[in-house]
């Protein structure tokens, strides 16, 4: 091959490797971990990487509390270093650009995941021993805000690690209206309990309380101090649909 053919193939090969190397949110030529290296040699993920980058730095913006958000996104890495496939690197990016665009949409504070981990002060015996390891009854909401319209999805854990409520779709399980900081909402089980509820944010809390119940049965707890988490893997943001 002529030296001049050998140059220009040379630099076309540089060129497109200097694209592929900076197509997540961070130079790929410096990746240190495996998942960064998953990330980089996909190129599904890289773009979500790069989503999530703008999407992230757009909620800085908007955000009140810059400390806040970057303990929250340090607290998403750290699960998503987690991740040993893609399959696990597509959710846990795709619910977390999810719930991030929810709250660019909205100014509502409500707006994002929110949970509450129960203490193991109250269980004995296995499940006394399975909370200390992790296993902890939880309850968790998340909220989309549209105009003064607010919808959200709960999660209940109990029974050492169970989800025992919940609704398995994006159809929220929650809808009601806004006013500032604060919300009511109907609420249905999946075990057929429904009722109303009050939410308000203070600082970093939503505080849950019901304020009435049907008939039915339900795990949805009648009290509960949540804190915002960064949405998981297999966390799903509502779809509001008046």
């Amino acid at each position: 091959m002529p030296n001049y053919l050998f140059s220009v193939f040379f630099a076309l090969l540089l060129g497109f490797a200097l694209t592929s190397a900076d197509a997540a949110s961070f130079d790929c030529r410096r990746a240190q971990s495996k998942v960064e290296s998953m990330i980089c040699a996909d190129s599904d993920i890289s773009r979500l990487d790069e989503q999530l980058d703008a999407a992230y730095m757009h909620i800085r913006t908007m955000s009140r509390d810059d400390k806040t958000e970057k303990a929250i996104q340090r607290a998403w890495l750290r699960a998503r270093n987690t991740c040993a496939d893609l399959a696990c690197l597509q959710r846990v990016y795709t619910s977390r650009i999810a719930e991030l665009r929810a709250r660019s949409a909205s100014n509502s504070p409500l707006v994002g995941v929110w949970t509450k981990e129960f203490s193991c002060d109250p269980l004995s015996g296995i499940y006394a021993e399975r909370c200390k390891q992790g296993q902890r009854d939880k309850f968790e909401l998340s909220i989309v805000v549209e105009g003064d319209h607010v919808c959200a999805l709960h999660v209940v854990w109990a029974n050492m690690g169970n989800r025992v409520d919940e609704i398995e779709d994006v159809q929220p399980s929650m809808t009601g209206k806004t006013d500032g900081n604060r919300a009511t909402v109907r609420f249905t089980s999946t075990w057929g309990g429904t009722g109303a509820a009050t939410l308000r944010v203070e600082g970093d809390s939503l505080h849950w309380k019901v304020t009435g119940k049907d008939n039915g049965e339900s795990w949805i707890p009648d009290e509960a101090v949540l804190q915002r988490i960064p949405a998981g893997a297999y966390d799903r943001m509502p779809e509001c649909g008046r």
